[in-house]
């Protein structure tokens, strides 16, 4: 090729190397008949741009009724141990505790003794916390005692000393 002629218009012209292996990689490839066919029907009635939503709803009803390519497949590589997060299989006991019957019904207890009223600003109803005085995960023995609870509301929640593991921060 010519010093100065572009296969395209390019920001930066383009190296002799890089027209060189440009040209190579073009030398030899010539689709059948029946791939050009099947590109150019691919290509008919499409519009460029963005799908309308007739466009999505066919997509959607071609694909619905079939089965992902690795459903039922173990994805072994990334799963206990070989997992990147991988602690020794120590979990966090709290974090189940947060959906235990137990749990659950302290919640309720809580929420009835107040009279569904926050403790703080006694507001009625709304997004209401029963939040644990003494923390969830440093007393496990006080987590399901109704006097260890007090409802608040998600503002005066927020201003709690053990909001959020507060004061369990840098302590191990």
């Amino acid at each position: 090729m010519a010093s100065g002629v572009y296969l395209h218009k390019p920001r930066l012209p383009i190296s002799e190397e890089t027209r060189l292996k440009l040209k190579l990689s073009h030398i030899g490839y010539c689709p059948t008949e029946a791939a050009r066919e099947s590109m150019s029907k691919a290509q008919k009635g499409r519009k460029h741009g963005p799908m309308s939503e007739e466009q999505k709803k066919q997509i959607s009803q071609t694909k619905m009724g079939s089965i992902p390519w690795n459903k039922g497949i173990p994805q072994l590589q990334s799963t206990g141990e070989k997992h990147h997060n991988w602690k020794g299989g120590t979990s966090r006991v709290y974090k189940t505790g947060y959906y235990s019957r137990e749990y659950k019904q302290w919640r309720i207890s809580v929420f009835e003794r107040d009279g569904y009223r926050c403790q703080g600003c006694d507001i009625v109803g709304g997004y209401l916390t029963a939040h644990h005085i003494k923390s969830f995960a440093r007393y496990s023995e006080l987590r399901y005692d109704i006097n260890n609870g007090i409802t608040l509301c998600e503002e005066c929640h927020k201003l709690t000393d053990n909001y959020k593991g507060r004061n369990n921060r840098g302590v191990s």
